[in-house]
């Protein structure tokens, strides 16, 4: 079992009524057999037993930290503010990673130092398949420029998640960490991972390395059954927008239009016509986007014919298109 002789890697846990997972969840990361420094779990207001069972694990390198509830960007962040490794990964209450994740991903970036993050695939449970086969396209490093085909941002963003990544301390601050200006449980953590992509070179390992468990979710509606709240991201782009590098600007707005696109439909089918309409004003009509794109969108294409909410947003992304 590996063993740190300093600060290598601190893991911070986001905590809010996962009372029934968190153990297991700690367990994975004591299991590691690259074992970390500090296990920060910033409990956010919960009111079940969770933190109760986090003390009763009387492990010292286990900090409990108790704030208000402030939404998971908000814990994560704390926990980022007082962390002492080099490495800093983040794991949710409810997931597990298996005992070669920080192994992996700490060996990868001390064999590459001017790589920022190394994120690696998971197995979603209960169904144990791989978080996406495209994945395997994706493995190597990373750095997006001004000619890289929006496809390949677009796949990085959709196949990866940070709760599989070791990031380096110093490079999660430099960009602020998660989303948390207002209370939010939906798209905080892609606030960070777009500004990582856009600046700084990155790794995907693509094995799985970890479990995300889809049963344990309940921060936000998944399908179509509840209205999600807006992603960070698409209520305000600004922050984003202005630390990417101008001269890939375009990229960013491109995959940001097509995020609001996609958005714009899910919305519509919920009813929800006003935020629609205000995703496609807003993204999709300053050119971004071109004819082609938009009337032959894959999401748009598919549900266009099944309700008339969805048709009335095909209409204008006609409209906005220009035809």
């Amino acid at each position: 079992m590996y063993k740190s002789k300093e600060a290598t890697v601190s893991v911070i846990i986001p905590l809010y009524n996962k009372g029934k997972y968190v153990e297991r969840t700690i367990t994975s990361v004591l299991a590691q057999t690259y074992q970390p420094y500090e296990i920060i779990v910033v409990d956010d207001g919960s009111t079940d037993d969770g933190p109760e069972k986090v003390l009763k694990l009387n492990n010292p390198r286990i900090i409990l930290v108790r704030q208000d509830n402030r939404g998971p960007g908000a814990a994560r962040n704390a926990g980022l503010a007082m962390a002492k490794g080099k490495y800093v990964s983040f794991l949710d209450a409810d997931d597990e990673w298996y005992s070669s994740f920080l192994g992996k991903g700490i060996s990868y970036l001390d064999n590459n130092r001017d790589v920022g993050a190394a994120i690696t695939g998971y197995h979603q449970y209960p169904s144990m398949r791989m978080n996406s086969e495209g994945l395997m396209k994706l493995q190597g490093i990373y750095e997006i420029t001004p000619d890289t085909n929006i496809d390949l941002v677009r796949d990085i963003v959709t196949y990866s998640s940070l709760c599989f990544a070791v990031i380096r301390t110093a490079i999660a601050r430099r960009w602020g960490g998660y989303f948390d200006r207002i209370k939010c449980t939906r798209g905080e953590d892609a606030h960070l991972f777009l500004k990582l992509l856009f600046n700084e070179k990155i790794a995907i390992i693509p094995e799985p390395h970890g479990l995300y468990h889809t049963e344990a979710s309940d921060l936000c509606g998944r399908g179509y059954s509840t209205i999600p709240p807006l992603e960070p991201f698409l209520m305000d782009p600004y922050d984003i927008v202005t630390s990417c590098p101008p001269a890939k600007r375009h990229i960013l707005r491109e995959f940001l239009s097509r995020k609001a696109l996609g958005s714009a439909v899910m919305y519509a089918k919920l009813g929800q016509k006003k935020i629609a309409k205000d995703l496609l004003d807003r993204f999709c009509s300053n050119g971004t986007l071109n004819a082609t794109q938009v009337l032959k969108g894959r999401i748009l294409a598919d549900c266009a014919p099944v309700l008339p909410s969805v048709r009335r947003v095909w209409s204008l992304a006609k409209s906005i298109a220009g035809k």
